[in-house]
């Protein structure tokens, strides 16, 4: 086997004997633990897809897995039957050796949140903000740039994200995290910044473009994000004038209609974004604008039913609720009755985090509904229903409003 056939058997071989690493990086750091991610990332992508075979040029890592796993550097260009016992060999004593340390470290499984952390986000979950603050005069010791307040920073960003309390993130937590955070953290990192009181939308951007999705499908939905906080930006300046909107909506149009596949499982996502804009285009210009893409709201809910299905039977609460909301979108978008409620039903039955709340709300509000109102002489009767939902949003969020 050449250099990258054998790279995927040792990760393979990892993966049989249950050795943890849940994407590329997780896996490169087994390895090395001082260099860049960044520096990696598109080559552990390459050397890692499936077909591709060749040289790893970059010799320190070729090293690292050798002294890892008790490799000879000749066993990278040996037979495969040598290769194969060498790498089997080396990883059955790789695991012994995590196992060893574990033993030998039993602090590492045990450092996480104390007593009192525990405590700190049970009282988080219920109380009003500023008697969050005032506790946090209690265990300033937590709130520090530090390795070991990492999982209580963290699990208090959770919480608080839910809630939807950006400013005290924006505040309170982000001058305390280090700079590795993984996907999912950094995204949440990206909409605080497009949810503060102030939106910092470049700053979103220029994060959601940084990261390296782990699939085409997070790949896809990384970019829907990015192009969408590109949209909110421009879309909220009070210099926008109507011929300026016209021709934004044809480039986010093609923007979206560029990325957007509609047999890809999280296709609804784009699908709903360009159906926005098609319908923005349809109510503001009346049809004068010249969609050279050719998909119609009916053919893109058409197109994106699997994929709406898929993410709806999800056993993340997210996804479900992603998808639901779309559903629903769609209907509205399409002149459908009823949605109010359909709405009412989904709330009572998935119950959303505020969080998620907010970001349909400022999808149907400021970026649909006020851009309407502001760039027509009529406003269209249709919009009532969004109006309409908008209010069940906001009796949700009063009715889960901390006193």
């Amino acid at each position: 086997m050449q250099h990258k056939f054998l790279l995927r058997f040792i990760k393979e071989e990892m993966q049989k004997q249950k050795i943890d690493f849940k994407n590329n990086e997780a896996f490169f750091r087994l390895f090395v633990a001082d260099e860049p991610w960044e520096n990696y990332r598109s080559n552990m992508s390459n050397w890692l897809s499936i077909g591709k075979d060749g040289v790893i040029h970059k010799h320190s890592f070729i090293t690292a897995i050798n002294e890892k796993l008790g490799l000879s550097s000749d066993i990278w260009g040996a037979s495969e039957q040598k290769q194969k016992e060498a790498v089997i060999g080396g990883v059955k004593q790789f695991k012994k050796t995590l196992e060893q340390k574990e033993a030998l470290f039993p602090w590492v499984d045990e450092v996480g949140l104390s007593e009192e952390q525990e405590r700190f986000l049970a009282f988080s979950k219920e109380a009003r903000v500023e008697e969050i603050e005032q506790k946090m005069e209690h265990l300033k010791e937590s709130f520090v740039k530090r390795s070991h307040t990492q999982a209580f920073l963290i699990a208090l960003l959770e919480v608080m994200y839910e809630r939807g309390e950006y400013g005290f993130v924006y505040e309170q937590l982000f001058p305390h995290l280090l700079d590795t955070y993984d996907n999912s953290i950094r995204a949440k990192k990206a909409h605080i910044y497009a949810s503060l009181p102030e939106p910092m939308y470049r700053e979103a951007f220029d994060i959601l473009n940084s990261i390296k999705g782990e699939s085409k499908a997070e790949t896809i939905d990384l970019q829907t994000s990015a192009i969408s906080n590109i949209r909110r930006e421009r879309f909220s300046s009070a210099n926008l004038t109507k011929q300026e909107l016209q021709g934004l909506l044809q480039t986010f149009i093609k923007c979206y209609a560029k990325i957007y596949t509609p047999k890809e499982p999280q296709s609804y996502y784009v699908g709903i974004n360009l159906a926005y804009m098609l319908h923005l285009a349809d109510t503001v210009f009346a049809n004068t604008i010249a969609i050279e893409e050719g998909y119609t709201i009916e053919q893109i809910y058409s197109d994106v039913q699997q994929s709406l299905r898929k993410a709806k039977a999800s056993k993340e609460p997210e996804e479900q609720y992603y998808a639901s909301m779309s559903e629903i979108e769609f209907q509205l978008l399409l002149g459908r009755q009823g949605m109010v409620q359909e709405l009412e039903y989904m709330l009572e039955t998935l119950n959303p985090s505020q969080n998620l709340i907010d970001q349909t709300s400022r999808q149907m509000g400021l970026f649909f509904i006020h851009i309407v109102e502001r760039f027509t002489d009529e406003v269209p009767q249709k919009l009532d229903v969004f109006k309409d939902l908008l209010e069940v949003f906001d009796a949700y969020t009063r009715s889960r409003k901390i006193p």
